[in-house]
């Protein structure tokens, strides 16, 4: 394994986040996984991933890379919170409930908890996003 300095990850994890934002999916991804080879002990490059794949509607896979990053860190609300995003949108909203509590508990003071806490409020709203696509998919095909 190569010894990068902590200020070069985060540079790279920024550079990626631009690209994400720029809705360039495949260079985002490729700077997470060259991220994730790096540090693979760090579970910030697996959400980073999980956010690239979420965007692009690849839910299940999400789910996936965002339960590795929590057999990284088990208390890390980044992940419980995105981790709770992701099952939301793959319509299932209990086990959705269950991460974004996690999140919140972890980090009553912070951004991941209250992006949870966010979250839960929608969806004790009425909000879910799977409805939602059903009822548009049914719209436009009427």
């Amino acid at each position: 394994m190569i010894d990068v300095p902590r200020d070069d990850l985060v540079l790279m994890l920024e550079a990626g986040y631009i690209y994400l934002a720029m809705g360039k999916f495949n260079e985002a991804r490729q700077i997470f996984e060259g991220v994730i080879a790096l540090a693979p002990e760090r579970e910030i490059p697996r959400v980073a991933l999980g956010n690239v794949l979420f965007a692009q509607k690849k839910f299940l896979a999400a789910i996936r890379i965002l339960k590795e990053a929590l057999d990284i860190n088990s208390k890390s609300a980044f992940a419980h919170a995105h981790l709770g995003e992701s099952l939301l949108f793959y319509g299932k909203k209990e086990q959705a409930l269950e991460e974004l509590n996690a999140a919140s508990k972890l980090e009553p003071n912070g951004k991941a908890g209250d992006f949870a806490r966010s979250l839960m409020q929608l969806i004790n709203m009425g909000y879910d996003p799977v409805r939602l696509k059903d009822e548009a998919k049914k719209a436009k095909q009427a």
